[in-house]
């Protein structure tokens, strides 16, 4: 499982992300620890189609930000089509948790200032 920090950037990034997207409003240290079907597009009513459809509508919104917004390059031996399968595994799990993204978020992303090492 992944180090939940505030000293490191797929961390910070991912929480800033998510949050003004309004997928939760829990601060930093508390959100590590959320699960996926604790952020608002989850919904547990939903078909798992549906639930899909907005997983990927959410990886697809994070990936355009951190590559747009934010300016972050993908890893070495990952692209688009990586990235977006690897957080929507995670999406889809209810289960997983916000740091678990986070660790795939760094796993898939060089952001800008970040360093070599990793979370994981």
């Amino acid at each position: 499982m992944a180090d939940w920090s505030a000293n490191h950037r797929a961390c910070t990034t991912l929480w800033s992300t998510l949050f003004y997207l309004h997928q939760f409003v829990t601060n930093f240290d508390d959100s590590g620890d959320l699960i996926m079907s604790d952020l608002t597009y989850y919904n547990p009513l939903s078909s798992s189609e549906q639930r899909r459809l907005d997983a990927m509508m959410l990886a697809d919104q994070l990936d355009n930000i951190f590559r747009i917004a934010r300016h972050a390059q993908y890893e070495k031996n990952i692209d688009r089509t990586q990235a977006m399968s690897r957080m929507l595994a995670i999406l889809l799990e209810p289960k997983k948790m916000v740091k678990d993204l986070a660790e795939v978020v760094d796993v898939c992303y060089r952001f800008w200032g970040e360093n070599t090492l990793s979370i994981h």
